[in-house]
């Protein structure tokens, strides 16, 4: 049997309407808001649509418009006019037809076809517009008719603009003329019905004339009862006086009111109401107002518990990476002290026995660690935080480098291992993507396939490149076991997080069933697809397939650093953590590099020692109790010495996400180290921060860049420099010491322009904090005056080298 997968399918909709309290009934926190974000979004898209729908019955209570162009050809029809002349045609049947077919319509709407059409003619012939001409019609309506010429150049031909709309009923010579009273009744049969929506009309005070049957049932009052009631009455709510006032006074000024309510009907359930309402003038009569409504209770509604819950799911999500870095916090830092001392009991003399027993200490510890690792992986995964990183390197000695302790494995197992790996003759470009991932789901596959191989079984690894371009590399990947492989109906599982194929599984085999679930996730992440062809009993094969950008140019691999090389002897390192077995461990392996120790236990004592000597480097775990990794070294930062506020800081950290180690970096931590850690990347990672060449003091990149190869504009810049920052410095010095912050504030934010284009390193921290306003009612502590100091030496350093800068002065 076979199963395939590749990027994940769309969720159903979230289903409506909602529990007061929805459950995480998703796998996941970000599986449940995305749920409720596409929900969300479904429910705006219909809201809209019946705002649109709305907007488009309202039309029809529009005066209906006519434009025929020069050559009586019909530039344009509204839905107002298909609706009063019975079209069942839409505008867009009408576009581009002749004028005389629309005209014929309206004849034979007409009370008086022929005295209609000559008028017409003689309007038409003329050429001289007509205002509010009426226009009586069979079915005893009466259409008032204006007819108006648009400009255009002169002694060319002018397109025509007709206009038609519904003034009343056609009345006898002795019946009374229409007005407010009779227009209820006549247009309620005529109109209103029409309305599949709630839609009512009103005078310029409020008071209704008369609505619909849906109108009345919205309102919950019996239709008969509504003439001559308040819109206040009928609806209202808690700011009605203010609502309706605004409402009238905007149909008053604009004749086109549109806006939401939030009414109380009689029940004392609260409805939110959407609103269209036209003023509709009449000649010689009080105009009118016609009010069409749509309920949006149920949308709102929804959407508030759409937004509760995609807050639950969200807090849900925080919650759980809160728990999980505390945890990975918890775990590693133990381990951290037992892999360490596990470590340097392997450079002691130990017998046989005890060497056995100490590899089965460090096997239960990295064992331990890799569970740890898999469940924070899958929590990035899940939270769609796992990001990959993107640099050049050689697949086949990756892919190698990666399989080798596996192989061994293999063959103390009794299993027999074969590898045939990218084995084409020419020689493989290097690509860009992130090694350790790729390795990750190779390594995963293999370790299942010696898993669940039995002796004298074999496996297969195989990689092959598939495809060649000039910008990329498409590689498959292929593992072959004879183990005990999978049954069809368990295909489709054992890719879901923490399932395993068979419950006996997780007791005869161990694991957390998370592996192929990220597998899965990662050649997904990296565009690929996975694929399981297996048999029970025969065995299984997985194959995956990337696509993986070429690297540009030849790169030289970077030569592996000897584990001490003697360049960390003699060098005097603070060492700042809590804990006092992860103290010892990093005190031993720091000695036996030859490196000098100092020890703290918190970030106060860790910033008196630094503040008593100068150090090569500082280890900073970052969770201390009373002051943080963090804000020690941002303490740090601001000693008055330039050079020690530079010092180099490693972070030592039991927090795995690689959020938290950017958010570190920007704090001016330099690097970060990840406990347990490795000795080989520790060594490495030191040897890098005590040896990094020394940053000049200035960089003038951004002077040369605006000069434009214009030397004598870059000269004049830097005496410029020369000339104006000493006096500014010298004031901030005098108002620090007089204790006027604002001041200081003031004249560093005249010069930052400045010194940030000159690229002056190793006064960010101080600039930072010295243009921090001051906070009322607070006294100003050390840290300000010691930005001072350190921000006046810098640039007094600068000052100083600046001059090498400028040409040198001619010869005499």
């Amino acid at each position: 049997m076979r199963a395939r997968y590749g990027r994940a399918g769309a969720l159903l909709p979230f289903p409506m309407p909602f529990d007061a309290t929805p459950p995480l009934a998703a796998p996941d926190a970000a599986a449940r808001i995305a749920e409720l974000e596409r929900a969300l979004h479904a429910a705006t898209e219909r809201a809209t649509a019946a705002e649109h729908r709305l907007a488009e019955l309202l039309e029809q209570a529009e005066p209906g418009r006519l434009l025929v162009g020069p050559t009586g050809t019909i530039i344009r029809v509204n839905e107002a006019l298909c609706y009063l002349i019975g079209s069942p045609e839409g505008p867009e049947f009408w576009a581009g037809q002749s004028a005389n077919a629309l005209f014929a319509r309206l004849q034979h709407l007409a009370a008086h076809p022929t005295e209609f059409t000559q008028q017409l003619r003689a309007q038409r012939a003329d050429q001289v517009p007509v205002l509010g001409e009426a226009v009586p019609l069979r079915d005893g309506r009466v259409l008032a008719q204006d007819y108006l010429l648009l400009p255009a150049p002169s002694g060319a031909a002018r397109s025509e603009l007709f206009s038609y709309r519904l003034v009343g009923t056609a009345v006898s010579p002795a019946a009374p003329t229409l007005g407010v009273s009779s227009l209820g009744e006549t247009l309620q049969a005529q109109l209103l019905d029409n309305f599949p929506l709630p839609a009512a009309m009103h005078d310029e005070q409020g008071v209704l004339l008369a609505c619909n049957q849906t109108f009345a049932q919205l309102l919950q009052w019996p239709a008969q009862h509504l003439a001559g009631c308040r819109l206040s009455e009928v609806l209202p709510s808690a700011d009605s006086t203010l609502a309706w006032s605004a409402y009238l006074a905007q149909l008053a000024a604009d004749a086109l009111a549109a806006g939401q309510w939030a009414v109380l009907p009689r029940d004392g359930q609260p409805r939110q109401l959407l609103y269209r309402a036209h003023r509709l003038d009449q000649p010689g009569h009080s105009p009118y107002i016609l009010l069409c409504v749509l309920d949006l209770t149920e949308r709102v509604q929804a959407e508030a518990e759409l937004r509760r819950g995609k807050e639950v799911a969200e807090a849900s999500a925080r919650a759980k990476e809160s728990f999980l870095a505390n945890l990975s916090h918890e775990i590693r830092t133990p381990m951290n002290g037992v892999l360490g001392m596990a470590r340097q009991l392997t450079k002691t003399d130990l017998g046989p026995d005890q060497r056995e027993l100490l590899r089965i200490i460090q096997a239960s510890g990295e064992h331990l660690l890799s569970v740890l690792n898999e469940v924070l992986d899958m929590t990035k995964i899940s939270a769609a935080r796992l990001e990959m990183e993107q640099v050049s390197f050689d697949l086949r000695e990756s892919v190698e480098e990666a399989l080798q302790p596996l192989a061994v494995q293999a063959e103390e197992k009794g299993l027999a291992f074969h590898m045939a790996l990218l084995l084409q003759p020419e020689p493989l470009p290097r690509v860009i993507g992130d090694a350790y991932r790729l390795n990750q789901v190779l390594l995963n596959l293999v370790s299942n396939a010696i898993k669940f191989t039995a002796a004298p079984g074999s496996i297969s690894v195989g990689a092959y490149v598939l495809s060649q371009t000039d910008t990329h590399l498409t590689a498959s990947f292929r593992v072959t076991d004879t183990g005990m492989g999978i049954a069809a109906d368990k295909l489709d599982l054992i890719f879901e997080d923490f399932v395993q194929a068979d419950t006996d599984t997780a007791r005869r085999f161990g694991g957390t069933g998370l592996g192929l679930g990220i597998a899965r996730a990662l050649v997904e992440q990296m565009g690929g697809t996975i694929v399981v062809d297996s048999q029970p009993g025969s065995g299984s094969t997985f194959q995956f397939s990337v696509t993986l950008p070429r690297a540009q140019g030849v790169e030289i691999a970077p030569r592996p650093v000897l584990l001490d090389t003697g360049a960390l002897r003699g060098r005097r390192v603070l060492v700042a953590e809590d804990n006092g077995i992860n103290r010892e461990v990093v005190r031993r392996v720091l000695h036996g590099w030859g490196v000098v120790v100092d020890e703290a236990a918190d970030g106060h004592a860790a910033l008196a020692l630094h503040a008593e000597r100068s150090y090569d480097a500082v280890l900073m775990d970052i969770q201390m109790p009373g002051m943080s990794g963090v804000e020690a070294t941002k303490q740090l930062r601001l000693h008055p010495d330039p050079e020690r506020a530079q010092v180099p800081v490693l972070a030592l950290t039991a927090n795995a996400f690689r959020a938290d180690l950017d958010r570190y970096l920007k704090a001016g931590i330099n690097d970060c180290l990840t406990k347990p850690f490795k000795e080989d990347e520790f060594y490495r990672k030191l040897v890098a921060l005590v040896q990094a060449p020394a940053a000049p003091l200035y960089n003038l990149a951004q002077v040369h860049e605006l000069a434009d190869g214009e030397e004598a504009f870059v000269e004049r810049v830097v005496r410029s420099f020369l000339l104006h920052v000493p006096p500014v410095l010298q004031q901030a010095q005098a108002a620090a010491a007089a204790g006027q912050w604002a001041q200081v504030a003031k004249l560093i934010h005249h010069i930052k322009p400045n010194l940030v284009q000159f690229g002056i390193v190793g006064i960010a921290a101080p600039l930072q904090l010295l243009l921090e306003p001051l906070r009322p009612g607070t006294q100003p502590d050390k840290a300000r005056e010691d930005a001072v100091q350190q921000l006046v030496r810098q640039l007094t350093r600068v000052l100083e080298a600046l001059p090498e800068a400028l040409p040198a002065a001619p010869e005499a």
